[in-house]
């Protein structure tokens, strides 16, 4: 009969898990939507200065505006695809981040878990780009219930000083821990976020309701944090 009751109980807490991602999740895709439109604009500022660069941010923006008529994802899949096979560089870099995005909105994550991992470890890409590549290749994951060990592998050397994304990349990890009921080791990472000098007060918050929800499902016999080596 006990038995019984720890499989309900470990039922709970994944669905629970899940609430949780679903509910923050988004923010931090939205986060990366966010960069990829910075660093577009940051490309596009460039581009002025070379007539090369200029013409492929033409075409870009043609290439956004079809992507943003076009309502079929298998049509949009093609005009991107084609813009990809003809284009290098920054351009080609966001065609293919905006590909991996559209492909997992529309349930293809083996796509775009291919396309993020390619981005991720292209050597002329900047390090922010390669990053945030890796960032969503570890949030596709998460959806797909990938095991920690392969979310963790994407934000392999994020969580360092140097690295301005390691808040996100944090979170992203703590959110897999959470998911597959590590929880110590979730509250450790929730802990340092909270601590971290460049995570944002919305960050900050996220941390706190998610530590509240880790500490209700430890309960008040858990270790204290200093004792979870």
């Amino acid at each position: 009969m006990s038995d019984i009751f720890d499989e309900v109980s470990a039922e709970l807490r994944r669905d629970r898990a899940s609430l949780a991602w679903k509910r923050f999740g988004r923010y931090v895709i939205g986060s990366g939507v966010a960069i990829v439109l910075l660093v577009s604009a940051v490309i596009g500022y460039q581009s002025y200065t070379q007539a090369r660069a200029e013409a492929a941010s033409a075409r870009y923006d043609e290439l956004v505006t079809v992507l943003a008529e076009t309502d079929s994802f298998e049509q949009r899949e093609q005009f991107v695809n084609v813009f990809i096979d003809a284009e290098s560089g920054g351009y080609q870099a966001l065609a293919m981040m905006r590909a991996g995005f559209d492909a997992k909105e529309n349930g293809d994550s083996e796509t775009a878990l291919s396309l993020f991992d390619e981005l991720s470890t292209r050597g002329d890409l900047s390090p922010a780009l390669r990053d945030l590549a890796r960032l969503q290749a570890a949030v596709t994951l998460l959806d797909n219930d990938a095991s920690v060990e392969d979310v963790e592998s994407r934000l392999a050397g994020m969580l360092v000083d140097s690295n301005q994304m390691r808040p996100a990349a944090r979170e992203i990890l703590a959110l897999a821990h959470l998911r597959h009921d590590s929880l110590l080791t979730a509250r450790t990472l929730l802990v340092e976020q909270l601590a971290d000098s460049i995570s944002n007060n919305l960050t900050r918050q996220r941390a706190g309701i998610l530590l509240d929800i880790v500490n209700t499902k430890l309960g008040p016999n858990a270790a204290p944090v200093a004792q979870e080596n």
